[in-house]
């Protein structure tokens, strides 16, 4: 059996890029307690590294069998040289190690640690290509092509899938259907191209196949019944192992962190002493080892950070290593341990995604973000992110479209809906905010223009207080005490509102006003209505601005007469 290393899960992330491999021989060989001596060899093609102490020609068949799969999934997803957002590297050791399958993503790479004579998971290994390019696919497709790629054999370019699968399902049935079957194999890369662009099973399948999805699947549940599944040829890469697959001597240090990465849980205090003995070889081999130690303190609940820190300056060439220190990191640190991160693995989303976190410019989030989502189009929470910055910037409808993305990359149907709640829920934000931005704007009109014409009031009073007074200076004589202009003998009032009707009188003209409050008022203007305004209801209704003195007529059933009108 093969096994994955047994890491806390918060820890997973602080991994060694596979740039470590480009020190490895120049590491001094000597004997080591838990590596079992020297003679490792590493085998590597592509984003592979195979390391091995024993048998290297099981090595290089097993490199050979990944190298298919990326070939032939890379086929499916037209794309010629699929790559992996981390290395993926298989160490084959003599000692005993907790059996498990799969990939761990461990220092700085998908790390899986065998028994020397096992075969790597190559269903596994087509999810890790799945997830690194491809939005997320309906699950069934999904784990039908793990289940598919898990019966691919390779002996060199001769390669074959689609034989009995370990546990076969009605997922695997269609995709084997599909791979396969003489009427859908020629068209089975359209199918998966349909689905990577957003198109539903049921659209995917027509577009690629021409028949309903009814028929279809009909014939995958007859072909799951049928147990007589028999692999066909596929396209492999032109590959001469002995000639294409790189081979170099690898140091045994390096070795013994791996496997002590892989004995962390079931053996803790014989990792510690690998890592703590790794110390003196210096180097990003030291910090491999420092690595390893804040592992273990994170399983004893101690902090980390110390031995992280100690990593970076032993030269750790660990993306996710700068990326946990910059998240407790005063903001100017921070930036710079996320920038490192980013040029040590551009592929990686997270150190923008974090970036964007502590960034106050929206644009510059909103950039941030963008790119998070090119490099990593599964990150649900990305999207959202993406989503919310987008709002901010007034971008209603690339917002939108985030949104979509966010549902669509949601793992479960649960967190979909929620998905979709948490957008209703923004988007009556969004018009809330727009409808309260709108009315302060209005009222802030209104106010402004009530200023202008309390100031043209306060104007026209002082010209005429002028008037008098030159009168007065004129004749000699005092003004009457009580010599005011008509309008001046009542209190003034302002009004705002909506003109609703006006009302051509035989001497005068009614104006009706309604407030916001809906009252309606009645106001007596003493000359025919202005330009603009005709006689009756007025369609559509226009917004009024009114000066009037308190002036009751009953006569006309008016409360003033109009001092000044404004139309809006």
């Amino acid at each position: 059996m093969c096994t994955v290393t047994a890491v806390p899960a918060s820890w997973s992330r602080f991994s060694l890029s596979l740039a470590l491999v480009a020190f490895s021989a120049t590491l001094i060989a000597r004997p080591h307690p838990f590596s079992h001596g020297s003679g490792w060899k590493e085998l590597s093609i592509g984003p592979f590294s195979v390391d091995t102490q024993g048998d290297i020609d099981q090595a290089r068949h097993e490199l050979t069998q990944m190298e298919q799969v990326r070939w032939v999934l890379g086929g499916l997803l037209e794309t010629q040289d699929l790559e992996s957002t981390w290395p993926i590297r298989v160490v084959f050791t003599k000692e005993e190690v907790p059996p498990q399958n799969g990939f761990e993503l461990q220092n700085g790479q998908y790390l899986l640690v065998c028994r020397q004579g096992t075969q790597v998971p190559l269903g596994a290994l087509a999810g890790i290509f799945l997830d690194a390019n491809t939005p997320r696919l309906p699950a069934e497709v999904e784990s039908g092509l793990r289940e598919l790629f898990s019966t691919l054999q390779a002996h060199g370019s001769r390669v074959t899938w689609g034989g009995a699968p370990a546990h076969p399902d009605l997922a695997w049935a269609r995709m084997q259907l599909f791979a396969t079957s003489f009427d859908y194999r020629a068209t089975f890369h359209i199918f998966l191209a349909s689905l990577k662009s957003g198109s539903t099973m049921r659209a995917a399948e027509t577009n690629a196949f021409a028949k309903p999805q009814a028929d279809l699947e009909r014939e995958a549940k007859a072909n799951l019944a049928s147990h007589n599944w028999q692999p066909v040829s596929v396209s492999g890469r032109p590959l001469n192992p002995k000639r294409d697959l790189g081979e170099q001597p690898m140091a045994p240090e390096l070795a013994a962190v791996y496997i002590a990465d892989a004995q962390l849980r079931s053996k803790p205090n014989f990792a510690e002493g690998t890592f703590k003995s790794v110390l003196s070889a210096g180097g990003t081999t030291a910090a491999l080892g420092y690595e390893g130690l804040a592992q273990v303190a994170e399983l004893e609940k101690r902090d980390p950070l110390p031995f992280l820190e100690k990593a970076i300056a032993a030269g750790s060439r660990s993306a996710p290593v700068y990326v946990a220190v910059a998240q407790t990191a005063p903001p100017a640190r921070a930036f710079a341990l996320l920038k490192t991160a980013s040029q040590l693995n551009p592929r990686w989303a997270k150190p923008l995604a974090v970036e964007a976190g502590l960034t106050a410019d929206l644009h510059r989030r909103e950039k941030l973000l963008t790119k998070a989502v090119e490099l990593d189009p599964r990150a649900t929470g990305y999207w959202i992110e993406l989503a919310k910055a987008e709002t901010a910037n007034g971008e209603a409808t690339a917002a939108e479209g985030s949104w979509l993305r966010a549902e669509q990359s949601a793992p479960t149907q649960a967190k979909a809906a929620h998905i979709h709640q948490m957008q209703a829920a923004s988007e009556q934000q969004r018009l809330n905010d727009e409808e309260a931005a709108a009315r302060r704007a209005q009222n802030a009109a209104v106010e402004a223009d009530e200023q202008a014409q309390d100031a043209q009031m306060a104007r026209i009073q002082a010209a005429e207080k002028a008037a008098n007074q030159a009168v007065t200076d004129a004749e000699g004589d005092a003004p009457p005490e009580k010599a005011v202009p008509w309008n001046a003998a009542f209190p003034h009032k302002k009004l705002a509102g909506t003109l609703t009707v006006v009302d051509c009188l035989h001497t005068a003209t009614r104006l009706s006003v309604k407030r916001r409050n809906g009252e309606t008022v009645r106001l007596l203007l003493r000359n025919r209505p202005p330009d603009g305004l005709v006689c009756g209801p007025q369609r559509p209704t226009r917004q009024v601005s009114i000066v009037y003195a308190v002036e009751p007529d009953h006569s006309f059933r008016t409360a003033g007469t109009v001092v000044s009108l404004r139309l809006r």
